[in-house]
């Protein structure tokens, strides 16, 4: 199971985890509220994002294998404001990280470090390098791609698995 997602490879997360489901970008605005005002995670959508209604999704994984196609677009009037497994994007490029590491992953984070690569869309080894220290299955990386839903800016869902 890859961690990084480029072609709809399936994640691995942990079904005892809940996590962040992000667009890589909105991490630096977290990251300085963060370094500027002490927020804590659960005021994070109120301080941080107070005019957009979904920054990110909050997903609890029922199994350990997380298909991408689990994520479907959506139109913004489908959206529930009190469900949370809605977010938008406008890089195409998500996170998911695990609720209990967010503040030390951000430590480390630089949206700019992660998207600056010569040959390839995302620079891996900086991924890798920032998830080190971090649990294998606690954070995973998609990049959309325009073979499924999926494909890049908008409002998504976070769907459960389709058997």
């Amino acid at each position: 199971m890859k961690k990084i997602s480029t072609n709809n490879e399936p994640l691995e997360l942990s079904i005892n985890k809940q996590y962040y489901v992000i667009d890589s970008l909105y991490l630096t605005e977290i990251k300085n509220e963060f370094l500027k005002a002490n927020i804590l995670p659960k005021d994070i959508r109120i301080e941080v994002f107070p005019y957009t209604d979904t920054p990110f999704a909050l997903y609890k994984p029922n199994e350990s294998t997380f298909d991408i196609n689990q994520i479907i677009k959506v139109d913004y009037d489908e959206v529930v404001l009190e469900d949370f497994s809605f977010f938008s994007t406008d890089t195409g490029l998500i996170v998911f990280i695990a609720e209990d590491i967010l503040v030390e992953f951000l430590k480390d984070f630089n949206y700019e470090d992660l998207v600056d690569s010569e040959n390839e869309l995302i620079n891996e080894k900086y991924w890798k390098q920032i998830v080190s220290k971090f649990k294998s299955a606690d954070t995973a990386l998609v990049l959309a791609n325009s073979e499924n839903d999926f494909d890049g800016s908008g409002t998504y869902k976070i769907t459960a698995k389709s058997s």
